[in-house]
């Protein structure tokens, strides 16, 4: 026997293994910085084990020489962005990647992804990337351009066993290790949480579009109106916490304009919106569907509730029509007569909301008696610097209150300030070109979810996993003109009701009552403004009382 050659093909046959293994190797030991718990450890090191013994086995699987080395660097490439992407995901939210998470992604294009690389990709993510990217260029070097490893590439698996003996256990390994990540593993394999989260996030736009996204449905009884003359209009925020609003006692001033007229405003004290994120958020605020229904095939819209009492319903988003297809509240707008999306995937660095107002001019000036207005801003969206023009460029310095104080936390703030004063400009502005045409209307306005700005934790942006209420806590404000007061003498006659706690998912209720629009499935008692209102728990995320937190 000729050990020297056997001892050869043994070290050749070890490196090639530990290069394999090093994805593997590398969560192994990063993993006890990045994943918070030990269980939380112990099953990703496994569920990650398990898929490497596939992706490796499959690699080695087939004959050819130049196909295996290929199917070696193509898996060993799979491993590594699976590695990065679960670790960054624990580096930025304590936890594993998720549905909430995943559904986010499917409704993002290209340049809101490159706007949330460029905000939170930092240091430490930057040294991953390095650390398991350079091993990469090695490892192609080794197999591809190198030839010093083909004697043990070719003799996988065979160095050891007969040729069949080693197909047979390389089904075993694959069967038995797909079978342990499907029924034990599941949310820690990324690949299969993202396909079935697809699955499941298709059906989901299927059953919208046929039901949201028509303009008239069967599943609300509506008692049409008079032909007398309304202007309504609902603004829609995006990441907007009143943790940050002058209006709701920040100390600094970011509401100057809604704050010089704040007597003739009802400022909502405690709003909270059912979800963390835009697509599970306005789902629920827009329609029927609520935590104990969620996602019901007999839901209804406020667009289609508008439309069946008579309204001409008029969308205009400054949000982009499509994310990963069409996103969630564009199929809901879609059920509008008119719909104008005036942002676009060119324009994403320019989307000042500014650009609505002309558009929101031409649409008052329209002859139709019953207006009802939707206004979707890009509002405090991240990238925050991109959300107002130079002139709003106003806060400085560090934020005496702010609870985590670095440098990365003192420019967002001041970003997201900034952001947040000239969305006060922007609602503003609205409610007074509403006002001047001096006609029966109401402007209400919300966001979808907050942000969490270094409030509470030390956490930028919004994620269903931690939920802080900065997230959940959102601003509700409404205007009402003169005649609309005069038509409704007794309403909102009990200052306190502006200190009703109160979940968005119930917003539906409140909307008809405010737009006097009367169906067969109202509910008094989940409308904010009714003197029959009744508070109840405000379950969030997997079943948890908000006011408990």
């Amino acid at each position: 026997m000729n050990f020297k050659r056997l001892s050869s093909i043994d070290s050749k046959l070890l490196t090639l293994i530990l290069c394999q293994l090093f994805p593997l190797l590398v969560l192994i030991v990063l993993g006890l910085f990045y994943i918070p718990n030990y269980f939380s450890y112990y099953r990703e090191v496994i569920a990650f084990g398990l898929q490497t013994v596939i992706v490796s086995a499959l690699s080695i699987s087939v004959k050819q020489l130049k196909i295996r080395k290929y199917l070696l660097v193509i898996g060993y490439l799979l491993l590594a962005l699976l590695l990065i992407i679960k670790l960054s995901f624990y580096h930025l939210y304590d936890t594993k990647i998720n549905v909430s998470a995943l559904y986010v992604v499917f409704e993002t294009n290209m340049f809101e992804t490159i706007d949330f690389l460029k905000t939170f990709i930092n240091g430490y993510i930057i040294i991953l990337f390095l650390i398991v990217f350079s091993s990469l260029f090695l490892f192609i070097k080794l197999v591809l351009i190198s030839n010093k490893l083909d004697a043990s590439i070719q003799k996988l698996p065979t160095f050891y066993f007969k040729h069949r003996l080693a197909k047979i256990i390389v089904v075993v390994l694959c069967y038995y290790s797909l079978k342990t990540i499907y029924v034990q593993y599941p949310y820690e394999n990324i690949l299969l949480e993202t396909y079935n989260s697809y699955n499941d996030y298709n059906a989901f736009k299927a059953n919208m579009k046929n039901t949201l996204a028509q303009e008239t449905t069967d599943n609300i009884n509506v008692f049409k109106d008079t032909e007398k003359e309304e202007t309504y209009v609902v603004v829609i925020g995006e990441s907007t916490s009143r943790w940050h609003m002058q209006l709701y006692g920040y100390n600094r001033n970011t509401n100057p304009l809604l704050t010089s007229f704040k007597n003739e405003l009802y400022v909502f004290n405690d709003v909270i919106s059912p979800h963390t994120h835009t697509l599970l958020s306005l789902e629920k605020t827009l329609t029927l569907s609520n935590y104990k229904k969620p996602n019901k095939k007999s839901n209804a819209s406020i667009v289609q509730l508008a439309n069946q009492a008579g309204f001409t319903t008029f969308w205009l988003s400054n949000q982009k029509r499509f994310g990963f297809y069409e996103s969630i509240p564009s199929l809901i707008g879609n059920a509008a007569n008119y719909k104008k999306f005036i942002n676009s995937d060119d324009f994403i660095y320019d989307a000042h909301d500014e650009k609505l107002l002309p558009h929101l001019d031409e649409v008052l000036n329209r002859k139709e008696k019953k207006k009802m207005i939707f206004i979707h801003l890009m509002g405090t969206h991240n990238n925050y610097d991109r959300r107002y023009p130079k002139e709003y460029d106003y806060f400085t310095g560090v934020n005496p209150i702010t609870k985590f104080q670095h440098s990365k936390s003192t420019n967002q703030i001041n970003m997201y300030d900034n952001a947040i004063r000239y969305n006060d400009f922007i609602v503003k502005t609205i409610i007074d070109k509403v006002k001047e045409k001096n006609t029966n209307s109401f402007v209400v306005y919300f966001s979808d979810h907050g942000d969490e700005l270094y409030d509470t934790v030390n956490l930028l942006g919004h994620n269903e996993f931690h939920g802080t209420k900065p997230m959940y806590d959102v601003p509700f404000i409404l205007w009402l003109s003169e005649k609309y007061k005069l038509g409704r003498p007794d309403f909102l006659d009990d200052k306190s009701i502006v200190n009703r706690k109160y979940n968005l998912e119930d917003f539906f209720h409140s909307f008809s009552d405010l737009s006097q629009i009367k169906f067969k499935e109202s509910d008094s008692t989940k409308s904010i403004f009714d003197n029959s209102f009744v508070e109840k728990k405000r379950l969030i995320k997997d079943g948890v009382d908000y006011d408990k937190m």
